[in-house]
């Protein structure tokens, strides 16, 4: 597997301040770490970044960490192993890179993609209902799978596809349960049950919110009723 080519710097300065202000120039803060390295303080260009995810690789890029004054060790590489982003408008705002060995297996994520064409769908207008849509493998670095197929071509409403029938190349391990269900075929939703179901919400709302407003009513009134009662039997 190609390496992407990503540059980085030392980071120097560090707290909330620091790295606002680096976001500010497009430049995100991070650090590197693994292989019994010292953890190291980093940032890197923002639209660099980016753009190494946005190959087919995806998260599971392996990367060439060019660091600004670092050897890096041969044999070795990075991967992004955690990014945190903006909640609102998803930019990333600090990154995690990992060292890793092309010699020795590692475990990692793999998306799960689903192929083909169902005739409980399409026949019978049933619904692709994806349990899982990522796995843990075991593998080379090298050999990472961009993602695994699970195929749908042949199966009717009430069908699955368990892990077990998730093909991966030699050398790659797939990591979970294979009675696991990935993907099923559900019966269509019809109409009817849908309108009665949304019925029934609407009924049990328009239950609860007289009893709710009722038990509020019958707290305000007792401390008024208590006062009327009082003159009455002190008149007496």
């Amino acid at each position: 597997m190609e390496q992407a080519v990503i540059e980085a710097e030392r980071r120097e300065e560090f707290g909330s301040g620091p790295a606002r202000r680096l976001r500010e120039q497009g430049i995100v803060p991070g650090v590197v770490y693994g292989m019994g390295k010292e953890t190291l303080p980093i940032s890197v260009s923002a639209e660099q970044l980016e753009d190494v995810l946005r190959t087919e690789q995806g998260i599971n890029v392996l990367l060439d960490l060019q660091i600004t004054d670092v050897e890096v060790e041969e044999g070795a590489a990075a991967i992004v192993k955690n990014i945190q982003r903006h909640p609102i408008s998803r930019d990333a705002i600090s990154v995690d890179f990992q060292w890793i060995s092309l010699k020795e297996t590692s475990t990692f994520s793999v998306p799960i993609q689903i192929e083909g064409i169902a005739p409980g769908v399409a026949e019978d207008g049933g619904v692709v209902d994806q349990i899982i849509y990522e796995v843990e493998v075991r593998c080379l670095p090298t050999s990472i799978p961009d993602h695994l197929v699970a195929d749908i071509t042949d199966l009717m409403i009430g069908d699955t596809v368990h892990a077990e029938a998730i093909q991966a190349s030699e050398g790659v391990e797939i990591l979970v349960d294979p009675a696991e269900t990935v993907v099923s075929i559900a019966a269509p939703i019809k109409e009817e049950d849908l309108e009665v179901r949304v019925d029934e919400l609407l009924l049990e709302g328009l239950e609860e919110l007289p009893l709710e407003e009722e038990l509020e009513l019958v707290e305000s009134e007792e401390p008024a009723e208590a006062e009327e009662e009082a003159p009455e039997e002190e008149s007496e």
